[in-house]
């Protein structure tokens, strides 16, 4: 017997797409969680920074709870009318990071693309962020992911 019910899954994908909307209207925008996968590593993603015309950012392997409090850092600086570029040193309160080009944000970025990239024009621009040291782990519960693979 098969229990794949296509009607819930596009459901659960609506619902996920409203919340990203809403919170990106709320907020500016939100963070997209990534569980691990057979060949590749966990990462969390800002969705919604191409709205201030600013590339989007991606943080690997980090608990879920320190990258969102990185990532939220980032893009209160942002909000606040800072650029951030490849090359930059930031401090921030789990610890000091640098800013990298990603050069293609479409094979990890999927919802950030999803919303944001044109028919066919290129991947939405995106800066890796990594860490300089460990960060500190931030408390927190992992979200997981129901719509990653």
């Amino acid at each position: 017997m098969d229990d794949f019910d296509p009607f819930a899954q596009r459901s659960a994908i609506d619902e996920h797409d409203a919340w990203l909307r809403a919170t990106i209207r709320r907020y500016g925008w939100a963070l997209q969680a990534v569980l691990a996968g057979a060949d590749s590593p966990p990462f969390v993603h800002t969705v919604g920074l191409t709205g201030f015309d600013h590339p989007e950012l991606i943080l690997f392997n980090t608990e879920q709870a320190t990258a969102a409090t990185v990532l939220n850092q980032l893009g209160e600086l942002v909000r606040a009318g800072r650029r951030l570029r490849p090359g930059d040193r930031i401090e921030t309160g789990p610890g000091p990071v640098r800013l990298l080009h990603l050069p293609r944000s479409d094979p990890w970025m999927f919802a950030a693309n999803d919303f944001y990239r044109e028919p066919g024009e290129p991947p939405v621009p995106a800066l890796l962020v990594v860490p300089e040291d460990e960060l500190a782990v931030i408390d927190g519960p992992e979200m997981g992911c129901r719509y990653c693979n």
